[in-house]
């Protein structure tokens, strides 16, 4: 068999994986439908249960006021609510912030978790969840950033999600917003398709992808799991390697989504491409870390097609049965993608960024093959950190 046939079959045996997996997906999402649940007294008697929102915080001088002011006009009990910033050393005004917050609002119920110890060895969004969560009384955790914005029934959502006595994990879901360029478009056409991913996977009981911006676990869970133990030298991945352990400990049916409006975080998008290379290459970099079968079969899945179809691309300028093959499974690629790109579009009121699809699917075939290389061999910065490549940590 010549070069032109066997690479086709690759291309073609990879890309209908590709698209049957988006096909289930699909019909996972469609045949969804909403956990039935109680009311709050039916489920947890006379007494709601407590909670605590967890705050992340390095270097948001600019953005935690916002966040606070949203957490103050939740419409959650606030005698059962507790909201913990903690401090991964910020180099800003963050805390200062906060701590007028605190004088502002006497008897509103936030406390700051100072970070502590040495820099090199306790920095890190996973130690400054930690330190929150061991200091946390709230019988649910719920994770976000600071750098985030939501509505005032954001807790009574996620907390009304946990009413069919099942759930150890809530998935939410989490949408940007301000898209005042292209490439904030871009980012949020893609974020909209990961989303839906995710509430897909969740619904078939394969959950695979979680967003720490939009995270609630059952605290004990926490404990149960072990937490991060293991996985700290990722800088990012908290949400990801939490997920794991609840389904290793309970399994993928005490995993839930809350597909509630109601529930939505809003978070800024990278405005810069530098920013938003950075931020796709600190994703990547926790991928070593990764242990699960299915996590790990769907990452290389997805590269491996985008990367057989751009290879196939430039390759068809010199052979042109390769070009026709390549362009027209492209074509299905994104027709197959775009049904949950359109149901969050629809469910997150962005519909008017659909007419960017194209222009986005384009951009994730080439960008998706050049972070997926990079991540595993180029270091990046993070917020005034100078963060080692996957490959680094691993040989390290």
């Amino acid at each position: 068999m010549d070069f032109e046939i066997i690479f086709a079959l690759i291309l073609a045996v990879v890309s209908t994986a590709y698209i049957i997996v988006m096909g289930i997906l699909i019909c996972g999402f469609l045949r969804f439908r909403q956990v039935r649940t109680i009311s709050f007294h039916e489920r947890f008697g006379q007494k709601l249960p407590s909670v605590s929102v967890i705050i992340p915080v390095r270097n948001e001088s600019m953005n935690i006021r916002n966040c606070l002011d949203d957490m103050l006009y939740q419409d959650y009990p606030q005698e059962l609510m507790e909201i913990l910033v903690t401090d991964d050393f910020s180099e800003d005004h963050s805390i200062s912030f906060v701590q007028l917050f605190i004088q502002q609002h006497t008897g509103f119920p936030v406390s700051v978790i100072p970070s502590k110890g040495d820099q090199f060895s306790e920095s890190g969004k996973k130690r400054a969840l930690s330190r929150a969560i061991h200091s946390a009384k709230g019988e649910l955790i719920i994770t976000t950033d600071a750098d985030t914005r939501r509505g005032h029934a954001w807790i009574s959502a996620i907390v009304k999600a946990y009413t069919n006595g099942r759930f150890q994990m809530i998935l939410g879901p989490v949408a940007i917003h301000h898209e005042k360029n292209l490439l904030l478009k871009i980012q949020s056409l893609e974020l909209m398709g990961l989303i839906g991913t995710t509430a897909a996977a969740t619904f078939l009981q394969v959950p695979f992808m979680c967003n720490g911006a939009n995270l609630s676990y059952q605290r004990t869970a926490f404990f149960e799991t072990g937490g991060f133990e293991g996985n700290t030298q990722f800088a990012s991945g908290d949400d990801m390697f939490m997920m794991a352990g609840v389904r290793k400990r309970f399994g993928a049916n005490t995993i839930g989504f809350v597909l509630d409006q109601d529930a939505i975080v809003f978070t800024e998008g990278e405005s810069s491409l530098g920013g938003f290379i950075n931020q796709r290459l600190r994703w990547v970099s926790k991928s070593r870390g990764y242990k699960e079968t299915g996590v790990i079969s769907m990452a290389v899945l997805t590269w491996l097609t985008h990367f057989l179809l751009l290879t196939g691309m430039l390759i068809g300028l010199f052979h042109p049965v390769i070009l026709i093959v390549s362009f027209g499974l492209w074509i299905i690629k994104i027709l197959a993608d775009y049904p949950i790109v359109r149901i969050m579009a629809c469910f997150f009121g962005k519909k008017n960024l659909l007419g960017y699809y194209f222009i986005a699917q384009m951009f994730q075939l080439i960008y998706i093959v050049f972070i997926g290389i990079s991540g595993n061999l180029f270091s990046y910065s993070w917020k005034g950190r100078k963060m080692a490549s996957a490959k680094s940590k691993s040989t390290g």
